[in-house]
């Protein structure tokens, strides 16, 4: 049987369920006990862009770890894939010129593969960034989920280079003991318990030219890519709208009822299908607050008590007390650090 899906909820590719399957299987797991309970089968699974709905990609992992208690699985998944494991997207990045081109298709069309994840792209001083936020709670698959990613990131990036992986890693999850082989690799340069999870090079490392540019694969993935990506937002559920008109409402203090009220919902009602998809509506009110201070601390000359009114925060001490919430530092305090790490520029000598 199918399993149609929802059109509000967010989904991962069939592809990568596939993999997993294929993967287990030489672990002697079947494919009917990973997919047990969703009425999904191998067949689903092969079908071209096939979306998931994250009810049953949750399924799927719960059934993952109960069958194979292995915490280092995601790394291990990540690992397995190459560049050629992410459809048209990957041959995009493949065939680009630079690793700035690169990362611009990967960003753009990201939402081809999942949108568990949003991932952007800016620049931080004369840092680049690539950051990824859970667009729903991942509650027990975050770790592994995310664990994944970074390490497809640091796969695909050699592949696409033909270098040594040189990026800071931070991840805004505990360090644990399956994380000792990824500590092995990068040293220093992996963090956690940070306030997102991001990948850092210098800006410089956007330039860099990539092994095997090709105009013509490159024009005829993106044709592909562009048509998955207009058919997935012509599908396009509940969230996006949501955040959309949260973003443009911050400085307004945005509501459930002024929201609801756009969207031509009862706040009952929004309220109800949010949470279907676990998560509400101050979850995703804190999640654009918190990204958003952050890019007006580091990016901005504005001061806290600016930033608060900007965020919608009739009294500053109380976006004090959620920014401390969020990253275990005070607004001022995040602030100087950031500016005067010795990767930032505009960090006094004496800081360097």
């Amino acid at each position: 049987m199918t399993t149609a899906r929802r059109l509000t909820e967010e989904t991962l590719s069939a592809h990568y369920l596939l993999l997993l399957c294929q993967h287990l299987h030489t672990r002697g797991i079947s494919s009917e006990q990973v997919l047990a309970g969703t009425e999904l089968g191998l067949a689903e699974l092969e079908q071209p862009n096939r979306q998931v709905p994250l009810a049953l990609c949750l399924k799927v992992f719960a059934n993952t770890q109960r069958l194979l208690p292995d915490p280092g699985l995601g790394l291990h998944l990540g690992q397995m894939l190459n560049i050629r494991s992410h459809g048209f997207l990957g041959y995009a990045v493949l065939s680009s010129r630079t690793i700035g081109e690169a990362t611009d298709l990967a960003v753009r069309y990201f939402r081809t593969r999942t949108s568990l994840l949003e991932i952007r792209l800016f620049r931080e001083g004369e840092m680049a960034v690539i950051q990824l936020d859970e667009r729903v709670p991942l509650g027990s698959i975050k770790v592994m989920v995310l664990d994944a990613i970074i390490s497809l990131f640091m796969v695909c990036g050699q592949q696409v280079t033909g270098r040594k992986f040189n990026a800071e890693i931070r991840l805004s999850y505990p360090e644990q003991a399956h994380h000792a082989e990824l500590r092995a690799q990068l040293g220093d340069r992996l963090s956690f318990d940070c306030a997102f999870t991001q990948v850092r090079f210098p800006r410089a490392g956007l330039q860099i030219p990539l092994g095997l540019p090709d105009p013509q694969l490159l024009a005829m993935a993106k044709v592909q890519c562009e048509a998955e990506l207009q058919r997935l937002h012509d599908e396009r559920g509940l969230l996006p709208d949501v955040r959309r008109i949260i973003k443009l409402r911050l400085a307004e203090t945005a509501t459930l009822e002024s929201v609801a009220n756009d969207l031509h919902l009862s706040p009952r009602t929004l309220r109800r299908r949010l949470a279907e998809l676990g998560t509400s509506f101050q979850m995703i009110l804190e999640q654009l607050r918190r990204g958003r201070a952050v890019e007006l601390l580091l990016h901005s000359g504005l001061s806290v008590d600016q930033i608060a009114t900007e965020l919608g925060y009739l009294d500053p001490s109380n976006f004090g007390r959620a920014f401390r919430r969020w990253t275990g530092q005070s607004p001022r305090a995040y602030r100087t650090a950031r500016l005067l790490s010795p990767s930032n520029p505009k960090a006094p000598a004496s800081a360097m």
